[in-house]
């Protein structure tokens, strides 16, 4: 089963690197919006002082949609006769795990990217680091769990993209509440406070629960 995770998530790599249309979609909806923001707070002077809590949800509704956008596509481009060889070829398992591996380290590029534009043309108001890129790595992987599970049962439906939101985003909510405390947290202080390590914890199994629920619901979507 690694091998047959591996070889589909080089698969998805080489295919992701032959059509780079969904790269460069992703990265110029990330520079376009950062752009919008930009010349908003410029327009109000609301960019010499930029409130932490504004900067984050601003942050983090981008990293949203933007990997709502990306992750969709990583089963719907799967064309049909493609999923009955893929059937005879490797286990659901190790498909759901190279989709979940291939989306984790895709968003996980797109909030390095996102992070990095807002600090050229926004502004840094993160305090503490670690916390931030932890919360970020643990928030993207939240994401990218979640949204290649519901991307696999909208694929099942008829690939039906409207499935993903209406499914997807009464479970985002949790995920929304620990990462905005969270870099809330990273910008108010350079500490780890009690309340902070428990909310990386809760964050971290709740993902852990998502990545558990995929590998046990997926042969069950894919025997379908």
């Amino acid at each position: 089963m690694f091998k047959a995770t591996i070889s589909l998530f080089r698969k998805d790599l080489l295919i992701e690197f032959r059509n780079r249309y969904v790269l460069g979609g992703i990265a110029l909806y990330v520079l376009s919006s950062v752009m919008v923001i930009y010349f908003s707070l410029n327009y109000s002077d609301g960019l010499k002082e930029v409130n932490p809590v504004v900067w984050s949800i601003f942050f983090w509704l981008i990293i949203l949609f933007s990997s709502i956008n990306a992750i969709a596509n990583g089963f719907f481009r799967e064309p049909a006769g493609r999923s009955y060889y893929y059937y005879y070829l490797a286990s659901p398992q190790a498909v759901i795990l190279s989709k979940l591996l291939y989306n984790f380290i895709f968003t996980v590029l797109l909030i390095l990217l996102a992070f990095s534009v807002f600090i050229v043309m926004i502004g840094d108001p993160v305090r503490n680091l670690p916390l931030f890129l932890l919360t970020a790595l643990l928030g993207g992987t939240g994401y990218s769990f979640l949204f290649t599970l519901m991307g696999a049962i909208a694929a099942r439906a008829g690939n039906n993209a409207t499935l993903i939101a209406v499914l997807g985003f009464p479970i985002i909510i949790p995920i929304l509440i620990f990462i905005t405390k969270l870099s809330a947290a990273s910008m108010g202080s350079t500490e780890f406070s009690q309340e902070v390590v428990t909310n990386l914890i809760l964050l971290s199994s709740f993902n852990v629960m998502q990545l558990l629920l995929a590998y046990i619901l997926f042969p069950y979507i894919w025997r379908e």
